[in-house]
């Protein structure tokens, strides 16, 4: 072989080598890159310090889910009607009437202008001011068609979080229901919209879930005091 043919052979030979001491030599003296925390948004401390006030014409509407089911359901505000000298506001929830308390206690509900169940007294899902570390409970009397049953349950505000669901992302304030029973609920209370955004709850062995989709407040000919304008709607 010619000298100028093995020269180029031997450089041949000694460049996987050489590259081989460069890459190691980069690994050693680099440090790997650490990669960035993504800042999460952490919710602000809220108080919901009064009953919001309910116009009619204002309504939720939620997506639903139960085992393998699921649809939409929407919770409209009819009108403010005297019962007995108590103020109430009157909600459509699907086929259903419900009362609620003008603090937003349930009272009852009814189909057709006929009483389909009621409950005495009026079962206080919110109590105001809410905030952190609220607590609450409830000794009241369920009746319906099927007779009626006591119900013993505690409340309590556990927490702030920030919730995202289809009608967008809230501050919430937690508010669990424990009873004497498998009945559970949890449910996100955001005064942005006036109403829950979110709610988890047991039925016996059955589970459901609710998020809000889509929040449309009555419109206002006269404009309400900027405290308690209720905000744009929420797409």
């Amino acid at each position: 072989m010619c000298d100028d043919c093995r020269a180029v052979t031997d450089r041949n030979r000694r460049a996987p080598a050489l590259m081989g001491l460069v890459a190691l030599f980069i690994s050693g003296c680099v440090a790997p890159v650490e990669p960035k925390a993504v800042p999460t948004r952490q919710p602000e401390p809220i108080t919901a310090s009064a009953p919001p006030e309910w116009r009619p014409g204002d309504q939720w509407v939620y997506t639903w889910t139960s085992g393998q089911t699921g649809g939409t359901k929407s919770i409209e505000v009819l009108e403010i009607r005297e019962i007995n000298k108590v103020s109430f506001y009157l909600v459509k929830v699907g086929g259903l009437e419900q009362f609620y308390t003008r603090d937003l206690r349930w009272a009852g509900s009814m189909r057709d202008g006929k009483v389909q169940s009621r409950m005495t007294p009026p079962q206080p899902w919110f109590s105001w001011p809410l905030k952190m570390g609220s607590q609450w409970s409830h000794r009241g009397s369920y009746e319906d068609a099927t007779g009626t049953s006591p119900y013993n349950d505690s409340f309590s505000v556990v927490g702030a979080e920030v919730v995202d669901v289809p009608a967008g992302r809230f501050n919430a304030l937690k508010v669990v229901r424990e009873t004497d029973t498998r009945d559970s609920d949890q449910y996100w209370y955001a005064p942005e919209v006036r109403f829950y955004v979110k709610w988890v709850g047991r039925r016996g062995n059955a589970q459901f879930e609710e998020a809000l989709r889509e929040y449309r407040p009555a419109q206002r000919l006269i404009p309400a005091p900027a405290a308690s304008r209720p905000p744009s709607t929420t797409k």
